[in-house]
């Protein structure tokens, strides 16, 4: 019988240490995730504030131009390698598809 009231109570104490562990544990969370709002909304709020004055549009302007310029390089790159693709489909794969698009285009 004391067997089975002491593994009671260290299941008991188990338990407890895991729930205050949890509340830890959210407690965290939570607390990181009001400083990751925080600092979410000081951002915003400082863009708003140099938009309507008119400063630093032209550093969001040429961090953004960069990025769309980053952008189109890794497109034009990803194109590049479709363009040599399609130069190494063989001439009797490519007659054979024009053939069956006519087929199936023009009326017989």
């Amino acid at each position: 019988m004391e067997r089975v009231l002491s593994i009671g109570e260290r299941l008991q104490r188990l338990l407890e240490e895991a729930e205050t562990e949890s509340k830890r544990k959210i407690a965290e969370a939570r607390r990181k995730a009001d400083e990751m709002v925080a600092r979410a909304r000081d951002d915003a709020e400082n863009r708003r504030i140099m938009a309507q004055r008119g400063d630093g549009i032209e550093d969001l302007i040429k961090t953004e131009e960069y990025k769309a310029k980053q952008e189109a390089a890794r497109i034009l790159e990803k194109y590049k390698e479709r363009a040599e693709a399609v130069k190494n489909v063989p001439r009797e794969k490519i007659e054979e598809a024009i053939s069956f698009v006519l087929s199936e285009v023009l009326p017989k």
